[in-house]
């Protein structure tokens, strides 16, 4: 019985795999087995599963919107408006409602297809062979693929290096650097969870060799694929995340050194999020067509906000499900007519009395009535690509990298704290953002890093890993229960037909 649950399993990786990816430029044989040298002995081919591997990240289950929406529905970020029911489990983090299995399985079937195209890359017999520059990209491209994809399944699944329960901690998550193609060799395709630090060591080796590999490039469409400042850019946060310091100021510090410049001042800031790309960007999921769409269900424009048109009330586009809570307008600097009470937020249409100087609240205002009482809503995405609900997704931006590198400096005990060059990339977001400079040391300065950080990278997918990797207590109050670290809804369970055909694989505690 188990040996048919695994294979079933594989059927599904391999059928979602490499030949779908490549479908348009190769004749697929309807066998058992998978034949992977037929997908991949041609350039095309490579290039081919290369693109199908950025494509999965498309999915609504992915950056199409879990991997944005969720991280702000369960942290203290957003409120769930149940005009459509979507997102109110999270927000009220119901037990279950968390990242699903079909992130584990897309990514899964994602990291088999890579492994595949590494082991076929110098296979190759092809005229005219590779190009050293050519096998490069490919395999630059592969490397930080591979990377991002584990690293968002040990967001989802495991805890975080430095803030575990350690009576509840069930390691890491497998880590797969070898492609299987044949449905045979399911049962042999058993992993166990790897220990958590050995997952974050990984995905650094990975995006190490991607920038070792990619070329320094900014030109037109650089960020729509890997790039060697995405890369560094990401090893600065994966290295915050696991409380590297140094290396995390290290890659800040090439990254920054390199494209600094990009960070927008105050008089861009909500220009650039009107336009399909923002010129902060270092990597992006590409949405290039209308046909890609995900549609009025699921989108991140319907999912933050009732507007088809930034400032016109008139005309309804999605529902609106999460909008921020009363603690995101108090740190983004609005205030309701009415006050910020609990009771107004909830009865109240919503009516913008005042703001800051800060120009990131101009991106948060009042959605339609529509679809029934009017919140202030989140505006980053909408149809920013020509179409409503069709919306590039920033995966890293310059502005967080700043923000990595200032609170590695300011992290108290860290081996490179600096606070004077801490406060100095605090103050630079500040006044690009069009607040005044601040003079703060100690605890006052490194909690102002973080509540930047929150504000800066609101309903851009942070805001739940940030507290998970701190360790701290979800405030979820006056909306909803506070979440203690200690909870087991802080880890998403594991897709339970992946525990039961593998002995291996332990769930999650509590679940």
């Amino acid at each position: 019985m188990k040996r048919s649950i695994i294979k079933g399993l594989l059927l599904v990786a391999l059928g979602g795999g490499i030949l779908s990816s490549c479908k348009k430029s190769l004749e697929v044989d309807p066998r058992q087995s998978v034949d992977a040298a037929t997908a991949l002995t041609s350039r095309d081919g490579i290039n081919a599963a290369i693109n199908g591997a950025y494509a999965r990240f498309k999915g609504v289950r992915l950056y199409g919107r879990d991997l944005i929406a969720l991280p702000e529905a369960l942290s203290d970020n957003g409120y769930a408006t149940n005009k459509s029911g979507r997102l109110l489990p999270e927000a009220n983090n119901a037990f279950n409602a968390h990242f699903t299995g079909a992130l584990w399985q897309t990514s899964y079937i994602a990291i088999n297809d890579i492994n595949l195209v590494f082991d076929a890359i110098p296979k190759l017999d092809i005229n005219p062979a590779p190009t050293p520059t050519e096998i490069a990209s490919w395999e630059g491209q592969l490397h930080f693929l591979r990377g991002l994809y584990h690293f968002n399944l040990a967001l989802a699944f495991a805890y975080i290096p430095g803030a575990t329960v350690p009576a509840q901690d069930r390691g890491g998550v497998p880590i797969m650097l070898t492609g299987t193609t044949n449905i045979n060799d399911a049962p042999n395709v058993l992993p166990g969870r790897a220990p958590i630090a050995d997952v974050y060591t990984q995905v650094v080796s990975d995006l190490t060799a991607a920038q070792d590999r990619l070329p320094f490039t900014t030109g037109a469409g650089f960020m729509n694929t890997a790039n060697k400042v995405a890369a560094q850019a990401l090893l600065s946060r994966v290295n915050l995340y696991r409380k590297n310091y140094t290396e995390a100021k290290r890659w800040a510090d090439s990254c920054i050194t390199r494209v600094g410049s990009r960070l927008t001042p105050a008089s861009a800031y909500v220009t650039n999020w009107r336009i399909a790309t923002h010129q902060e960007t270092l990597f992006q999921v590409l949405y290039a067509t209308n046909s890609e769409n995900t549609g009025v269900n699921e989108s991140l424009q319907t999912s933050f906000t009732t507007l088809v048109t930034p400032g016109v009330q008139t005309v309804t586009g999605g529902f609106g499900d999460l909008v921020p809570s009363i603690s995101m307008l108090n740190d983004l600097g609005i205030t309701l007519q009415g006050g910020n009470t609990d009771a107004n937020f909830r009865s109240a249409n919503a009516v913008v009395a005042s703001r800051t100087a800060d120009v990131r609240n101009l991106l948060y205002e009042p959605g339609t009535a529509g679809r029934g009482k009017i919140y202030v809503e989140a505006t980053k995405y909408i149809g920013k690509n020509g179409f409503i609900n069709l919306d590039n997704v920033p995966v890293v931006r310059v502005a967080e990298v700043y923000l990595n590198r200032a609170e590695a400096m300011a992290t108290p005990g860290s081996p490179v704290l600096n606070e004077t060059a801490a406060l100095a990339d605090l103050n630079l977001i500040l006044t690009n953002r069009g607040l005044p400079a601040v003079a703060l040391t100690g605890t006052a300065l490194y909690e102002e890093i973080l509540r930047q950080r929150r504000i800066e990278l609101a309903f851009e997918g942070h805001r739940f890993w940030d507290i998970k990797r701190l360790g701290r207590d979800i405030i979820k109050a006056p909306h909803y229960t506070n979440v203690a670290f200690t909870d087991a809804r802080i880890l998403a369970p594991i897709p339970q037909r992946e525990v039961d055909g593998n002995p291996n694989l332990k769930q999650n505690f509590g679940y």
